[in-house]
């Protein structure tokens, strides 16, 4: 049985527009197939998440689209490899068990305002390297790949393996691009083996070396080697873009990249300061900054969430929660 994009689009619309009494229904009927087969009950499931996203990608109602695509998921689960088109045309398999990919189904979006900022430095400076450390499912790997074309390199690193499954399926349908590469692996400031924890009721993007203080930590064993060393191996050139991404590892990171700081143009960053994360290896947001600006003369900029407007900032206070920062070297091009 086949349904048509308008009729999929008519019966999305009608369950936003009906609101909770038409789930509750929707929640009885789902819960009378529990004796059909489960590859029948899977199906039924797909269908309606995709008559939801139909709507919730559509709409530009923008009230309730949350409250409706957590409704539909606690109705149908979470399933993985859910094919779906971005806004900007990339095609992704989607994992909505993650805890993080919710939006990239639903609304073809992701970090919507980090992401418009990025793209604006890509273009405006004619970035053609990048780093994408922390790459979980490649959101911004398949974004600069679209810049990278064929004369650029996109190296991504992933270390916990059931996420690195998902970047590889998404490099996949990227046609496997000669000049993207994917690496199931860590980086640090030393090269041995870690263990790389995921925590019940966290998003994958959470996923972290350290333990949190929490005793449910899920852990995998995986190598983590330094990126001096990795560029050397690959025989990288000079890098355009960082983007860092792991949840509180960012300085050993940085310990194990001095290369970076020593390019006639070092490289502009996107990375996370995040206090909740940092505290958990000893050390502040503040540290970050600090460090990078001891190796290069950089400026740091808050993005503001509203209009992605960069708001200079010196450092932060020891109990400033931190963002996500973009470090912009000298001579750099940046609104």
């Amino acid at each position: 049985m086949s349904i048509s994009g308008e009729s999929c689009w008519s019966y999305g619309k009608v369950v936003a527009l009906r609101g909770q009494r038409q789930i509750t229904e929707a929640a009885k009927y789902m819960s009378k197939t529990v004796n059909l087969p489960e590859r029948l009950i899977a199906n039924a499931q797909r269908i309606f998440l995709r008559a939801v996203r139909l709507y919730t990608y559509n709409t530009p109602i923008a009230k309730g689209k949350y409250r409706l695509f957590l409704i539909a998921m606690k109705l149908c689960g979470s399933p993985d490899g859910l094919l779906v088109d971005t806004r900007d045309k990339r095609t992704l398999s989607v994992d909505l068990s993650t805890g993080m990919q919710s939006m990239v189904y639903f609304l073809g979006e992701y970090e919507k305002v980090e992401t418009a900022v990025v793209e604006r430095l890509i273009r405006e400076n004619n970035s053609k390297v990048f780093l994408d450390v922390g790459a979980n499912f490649g959101w911004y790997t398949t974004i600069f790949n679209k810049y990278a074309k064929n004369s650029g390199q996109v190296h991504a690193f992933e270390p916990v393996p059931s996420i690195f499954d998902n970047l590889r399926r998404n490099y996949e349908l990227m046609g496997f691009p000669p000049n993207v590469r994917i690496n199931n692996i860590a980086l640090g400031d030393r090269e041995l083996e870690i263990t790389v924890n995921l925590f019940e009721g966290l998003s994958t993007g959470h996923a972290s070396m350290s333990t949190q203080g929490r005793d449910d930590a899920v852990a995998f064993k995986c190598p983590m080697i330094t990126l001096d060393s990795y560029l050397e191996a690959n025989s990288v050139g000079d890098v355009d873009f960082v983007k860092v991404d792991i949840e509180g590892a960012e300085l050993g990171f940085l310990k194990g990249a001095e290369r970076l700081f020593k390019q006639k143009k070092p490289p502009i960053w996107l990375m996370e300061m995040a206090l909740n994360q940092t505290k958990n290896f000893g050390y502040l947001p503040n540290d970050l900054i600090e460090f990078m600006q001891s190796r290069a003369d950089y400026e740091f900029f808050k993005i503001n969430g509203l209009d992605g407007q960069l708001i200079k900032i010196d450092g932060f206070e020891d109990d400033d929660i931190g963002a996500n920062v973009i470090c912009i070297p000298p001579a750099v091009k940046h609104n």
